[in-house]
């Protein structure tokens, strides 16, 4: 096969190995609690004259929002929650008063779940208010999301009544004010759980929804009519809209056409007479953000090829200023802009990479200066972090699959090797920050992941090719980028183990009954196990389009699907198996966990176990995610880390 390994350039870093992978009990623990616990601190917003910042603070285990005065770091108020109703994001409608979304973790769930209720407080902690939601005094049996503020007392919420998976009726926007909430409906879609897209005055003038057959639908509300109208849009299924030009007359839509073979590039649209023009199309990779100011002028847009690229589109805005100055101070980095001011002065933005968790910092145009503001992991110190590399390689059948491989430090030239791939299948794995792939680094692994066919970010023609290869071609593209770490010397062909979560955990399974002597270990983590059994548990089956969505991309009969399921195939299994579930898993039921564990019992072959209630689609518990560190580490050592 055809590959490359692209080494980003970056700057030597002396890597301390705290242990080799026989390490002991007490250092192993340690470490896992390090890995397992939860940022400190996080979404970070800049009040709109750029003066305060609101936060999320882990307080003593207290979840709460704590805000600052920026010039003296002053402490202006924290904001309590409890461990059963947390803030899930903090926006600022105004100078003063803040909007929290609320989660809940509801009876004995560990994960918090958001319920679309909107709190608003000052920012000094006082005249606190739920303003929407079931428990406001206007009750809304519905889930709310702030839209933007459009004057100093009222907010824009789109109203997603509750229903079945939330998709059955028709979505509302409503203007709520946020001392009093007092509700009044502004515009209802035509169209069931949509999302709604304002123009530069607030108004609604995109509904984005999905008909039954899981197929979007836009409509489009012209300015001026009280009806919403069909979109006519050139592009095909997954257009997104992201910015209105200043006279509302034209509109930047994220999507792909004929002739851009499905990759999404950025396109302005012109409402009026229906012509378009391409902005920008990066050619074999998907556009994944586009940066707006807070005028909702477009300057810029990111894409992950391999690494995070930035690329500007207006070089005399400020803000492209800033993001390439940011980006020459912080190489070899991943650099998000998080949160502006309106008057575009100040800016807060976060700074990452494999071999850095995530620190934010503010930008202040009028110091000229960068200042730290914290590190939402301070627990972890960066030094025993291993970097990650991109690769690109051909698979069997010519495909250009691209992925990530993590070396631990120490003298060892072939590493004990952890498969991981991703979930989804319809997602995708990026250069970024991960606990669990550091985690297994520091004590001498090395990671694999791979951008197998049916990932997303390399457009429509590259993820609909794993539709019906679930447990086939999407399997051989993990299979082959194995080997290629083996043959490039990178991993001891004797000591590969493959884990995954989700369709991960399908894939841990699936791989080794095809390559049954390439795996020494398989960790299967909330995965599915029987395909057939998609379409009766689990919450894929009870969205609205559910069934049409397995139907598009699942094997097509009966037959295909159980010969494509681990649970029908164990008589071809020859790797140990360790078997890890949340009890409460909405997505991938709890069942399939189930119907493994009796399967395997039936034929007598030996696994190993860990399942906990009130967790769902991952362990959240901290406690719960330490075990499970330890229980994994434990299992690779015995069967993939020995010499073979």
């Amino acid at each position: 096969m055809n590959n490359s390994l692209c080494r980003a350039p970056r700057r030597i870093v002396l890597f301390v190995s705290l242990m080799c992978c026989f390490a002991s009990v007490a250092a192993m623990a340690e470490l896992a609690a390090a890995f397992a616990k939860h940022p400190s601190y996080g979404m970070a917003r800049l009040s709109p004259d750029g003066k305060h910042l609101a936060l999320y603070v882990d307080a003593d285990s207290t979840p709460s929002v704590a805000v600052l005065e920026v010039d003296t770091k002053k402490p202006i108020s924290l904001i309590e929650f409890t461990r059963e109703r947390v803030p899930g994001n903090i926006q600022w409608a105004n100078n003063e008063r803040l909007i929290i979304s609320i989660a809940r973790r509801i009876g004995s769930a560990y994960v918090p779940v958001p319920t679309g209720e909107l709190f608003a407080i000052n920012m000094d902690g006082k005249r606190g208010k739920n303003i929407f939601g079931y428990q406001a005094e206007e009750p809304r049996y519905a889930s709310g999301v702030m839209l933007g503020a459009i004057d100093d007392k009222n907010i824009l919420v789109q109203v997603n009544p509750w229903g079945r998976a939330g998709m059955d009726k028709l979505t509302e926007v409503a203007k709520v004010n946020i001392y009093s909430g007092t509700t009044r409906r502004i515009v209802r879609s035509n169209l069931r759980g949509a999302s709604f897209f304002l123009d530069r005055d607030h108004e609604p003038r995109f509904a984005v929804g999905a008909d039954d057959d899981a197929d979007q639908i836009i409509s489009l509300k012209v300015k001026g009519e009280l009806e919403w109208r069909e979109f006519q849009s050139p592009f095909d299924n997954g257009a997104l809209p992201v910015a209105f030009t200043e006279d509302n007359e034209s509109v930047y839509i994220l999507g792909s056409t004929e002739g851009d073979k499905t990759v999404t590039g950025l396109y302005r649209y012109d409402l009026k007479t229906r012509k378009y023009e391409r902005v920008f199309y990066a050619g074999d990779v998907d556009i994944s953000g586009v940066a707006v100011d807070p005028d909702q002028n477009v300057f810029g847009v990111s894409y992950d090829r391999n690494y995070s690229e930035f690329t500007s589109l207006n070089d005399e805005h400020e803000l492209s200023k800033k993001v390439r100055a940011l980006l020459a101070s912080f190489p070899n980095s991943n650099v998000t802009v998080t949160s502006i001011s309106e008057d575009n002065r100040r800016a807060v933005f976060m700074v990452s990479s494999p071999t850095k968790t995530p620190e934010y910092y503010l930008f202040d145009k009028k110091k000229g200066a960068v200042e730290f503001l914290f590190d939402a992991f301070s627990h972890i110190d960066d030094d025993i972090l291993s970097p990650t590399e991109a690769f690109t390689i051909k698979s069997r059948d010519g495909l250009t699959l691209h992925g990530y491989i993590t070396l631990p430090g120490g003298n060892e030239k072939r590493h004990p090797l952890i498969v991981m791939p991703h979930g989804g299948p319809h997602a995708r794995d990026y250069w970024a920050y991960d606990p669990t792939i550091q985690f297994l680094a520091a004590h001498g692994y090395a990671v694999l992941q791979v951008n197998f066919r049916g990932s997303t970010g390399y457009g429509t023609d590259f993820m609909e090719a794993g539709y019906g290869e679930w447990g086939r071609k999407i399997q051989y593209d993990i299979i082959d980028a194995t080997r290629w770490a083996i043959a490039e010397g990178l991993a001891d062909p004797n000591r590969v183990g493959i884990f995954g979560a989700s369709f991960g955990g399908y894939s841990a399974l699936q791989a080794p009954l095809i390559e049954p002597d390439l795996f020494k270990a398989a960790i299967g983590y909330v995965g599915v196990y029987d395909l057939d059994m998609l379409y009766s548990t689990g919450d894929i089956e009870t969205m609205r389009w559910g069934e049409s969505y397995l139907d598009k991309t699942l094997p097509e009969t009966p037959e295909e699907r159980a010969a494509q399921s681990p649970l029908q195939n164990l008589d071809k299994l020859k790797t140990p198996v360790f078997i890890v579930h949340g009890e409460d898993d909405p997505r991938a039921a709890f069942a399939h966990a189930e119907a493994l564990r009796d399967a395997l019992d039936d034929i007598s072959y030996p696994y190993e176990w860990l399942s906990k209630k009130g967790e769902g689609h991952g362990f959240y518990d901290e406690g719960n995610r330490e075990e499970l560190f330890e229980r994994i580490l434990t299992f690779l050592n015995k069967h993939v880390a020995r010499q073979g």
